[in-house]
């Protein structure tokens, strides 16, 4: 993405900026300046900006080529704020306090019934404040993602979106919204796989199979801000005694279908997690799983093609290694062909903590586009502190 050098792009530039620091540091103000066409003068005061806030950091010095000068180089100072991260899946409610980075410093999880479930997060929230003895005027925002209702996509979403609304009026803080795939993509995109992708697929494994898809290093929202269900396409010729209906990945694939499998419906997502990796049956459901799943991802690299599709979700790393052992060798697609640099398929690090650490750099991810602020709900009487006014309400 380049830069523009016009004095009223001055919110535009400095979220480039920033994103160039976050996503490629330790990296030269020569560096930035090469990457976005913008000239040496708006890079000095973009980057003082965030020098001023705390935002960045100097770190070092990189020696220039020829007879150039040294380049102090910038990095994104993970502690210069605080992020929450709030999942809600069914009755579970799980809470988490991070810096912006990712990086875990804290994390609540309780079981909570629907009515009482803005009143817990609050709750929660300002327990984890407390217990750390932050400032929360330090914190930059709060990444959601809700898995309540079996209703039909749409209604999940306005549900979702009024939530969300809710829960940031009643925290007096940014809220940004997304799916635990669109997260997951946000993460691997700032801190993790994807740093250097220009497009690649989220395959999410929960209790829906949900995917996210990233051309240009933007996260597709869709119409109405619905898209990646990935978990409802047909992967079977089979039909349905009772409902008619073919086969969907979501019948064999998801969390969901495990957790009936083996009998662990009445665990939480944690005990699943747990409970799945050390299960004698583990394999009947990779067995069952693996085929469909190989369908699934033919289709994605046939449709689309990108660079890579990264798999994830809530499951532990030994599924997920049993899962991915069995879906090669891979369906031959359209992905084969040309040089590629990168394999077709990469596991997540980490998996069990991926959707949590997803969530938590969704208020610095809002913060490096204009298009994903889309995902933002800003609070109508916030008092903005000075960083969340640089980085959400600099606009001249």
């Amino acid at each position: 993405m380049k830069g523009s050098n016009a004095k009223q792009n001055k919110a535009i530039n400095l979220r480039l900026v920033l994103s160039q620091i976050v996503t490629q540091g330790p990296v030269s103000r020569v560096e930035i300046a090469r990457n976005t066409q913008l000239t040496k003068q708006t890079i000095t005061n973009m980057v003082e900006e965030l020098l001023a806030a705390k935002l960045v950091e100097e770190v070092g010095i990189k020696k220039a080529e020829g007879a150039g000068k040294p380049s102090k180089m910038l990095v994104l100072n993970k502690k210069a704020a605080y992020s929450i991260a709030i999942r809600v899946l069914n009755n579970e409610l799980e809470v988490g306090l991070f810096y912006l980075n990712g990086e875990q410093i804290n994390r609540l999880h309780t079981l909570v019934e629907p009515d009482a479930l803005l009143d817990k997060a609050a709750y929660l929230v300002d327990t984890l404040v407390q217990i750390d003895n932050i400032d929360k005027s330090l914190i930059l925002g709060v990444g959601l993602s809700l898995e309540v209702s079996d209703d039909t996509a749409i209604n999940r979403f306005t549900f979702n979106k009024q939530w969300q609304q809710r829960l940031a009026n009643k925290l007096q803080l940014p809220v940004a919204l997304e799916t635990s795939a669109s997260a997951c993509a946000a993460f691997q995109m700032l801190f993790g796989e994807a740093q250097q992708l220009h497009n690649f697929i989220f395959v999410h494994l929960g209790s829906r199979v949900e995917s996210a898809v990233v051309y240009d290093r933007q996260i597709l929202l869709g119409q109405n801000g619905l898209t990646g269900a990935l978990g409802d396409i047909f992967v079977t010729p089979e039909t349905d005694e009772s409902t008619a209906e073919l086969g969907r990945l979501n019948d064999f694939a998801s969390i969901t279908s495990l957790k009936a499998m083996l009998n662990l419906n009445d665990l939480t997502q944690e005990e699943v997690i747990t409970q799945s990796a050390v299960s004698k049956h583990l394999d009947r459901w990779v067995d069952q799983a693996a085929e469909p799943l190989r369908i699934a991802i033919h289709t994605l690299e046939s449709l689309l093609n990108t660079q890579t599709i990264i798999i994830g979700g809530d499951v532990s790393d030994i599924l997920l290694e049993k899962l991915i052992k069995q879906l090669r060798p891979f369906i031959p697609s359209i992905s084969q062909y040309g040089d590629r640099e990168v394999v077709r398929l990469i596991k997540t690090p980490d998996v069990a903590n991926i959707t949590i650490k997803g969530l938590a750099t969704l208020p610095l991810h809002a913060a490096l586009s204009r298009k994903n602020m889309q995902t933002l709900y800003m609070p109508l009487e916030l008092q903005c502190s000075q960083i969340q006014h640089l980085v959400y309400a600099s606009e001249s």
